[in-house]
């Protein structure tokens, strides 16, 4: 389903590259403990309903409705995540939408995510029953501290992505830091890891190594 409406500037979205790539390295667990904490932080709300905005490939959006028995929704403007996420996971209903302007009445939703996404905190307000959890994901100060290294100080100088959008962040309720060492072999995996990060027109042209050690640090917060 294409829900984004017409006019102005459409939000730029993954490509199927970088899609594919971020569904490799999930495949192969290098994520695992932050998928993990996610779905951990939903379940403790006990949602019935749960929207993943910026839901790309679906990964996050299935470990919670595993985790919890509940229904899930996703958007994203990418179509090729929203493609592949429709593929793996019919059980659950996704669209092609900007989470500033989500399709969904006022209180209908008992849990938003929103993992390594744009963030509209007064839509995730709108559509949240009261009381309901909002997770987020962010990168921590270390996070692939190993492909800024990797790929110069250009990289070394952006800072990881926030993505706030607005006013009106709730207070946190739990807030966990999951960090880890990461070490990646094989050009392929490495490729695939610098192609979902925001620094990956940094790696043209370059021919990148066969190992990578790296740091995922990522702040997991339950608003």
């Amino acid at each position: 389903m294409h829900l984004l409406t017409g006019g102005g500037r459409r939000p730029a979205g993954d490509d199927a590259d970088a899609v594919r790539a971020r569904r490799a390295l999930l495949d192969r667990g290098h994520y695992a403990p932050v998928v993990d904490a996610v779905a951990a932080a939903a379940a403790v709300a006990a949602p019935d309903h749960v929207l993943d905005a910026g839901c790309g490939e679906g990964t996050y959006l299935a470990a919670v409705t595993a985790a919890t028995g509940s229904r899930g929704w996703g958007v994203d403007v990418s179509k090729p995540a929203v493609r592949l996420a429709a593929r793996r996971h019919p059980e659950h209903r996704y669209a092609v939408a900007s989470s500033l302007d989500l399709p969904f009445a006022d209180g209908v939703l008992d849990a938003v995510l929103s993992v390594f996404a744009p963030r509209a905190f007064a839509e995730f307000a709108r559509v949240l029953r009261p009381g309901g959890a909002l997770v987020l994901a962010s990168p921590g100060p270390r996070h692939l501290d190993g492909v800024r290294a990797l790929l110069d100080r250009d990289a070394r100088s952006a800072a990881p992505r926030r993505h706030v959008e607005g006013d009106g962040v709730p207070p946190p309720r739990r807030r966990e830091r999951v960090t880890y060492p990461l070490t990646l072999t094989g050009a392929d995996e490495v490729r695939d890891l610098v192609a979902m990060t925001p620094w990956q027109a940094f790696a043209a042209g370059r021919e990148l190594p066969e190992r990578l050690e790296t740091t995922v640090d990522v702040w997991v917060t339950t608003h």
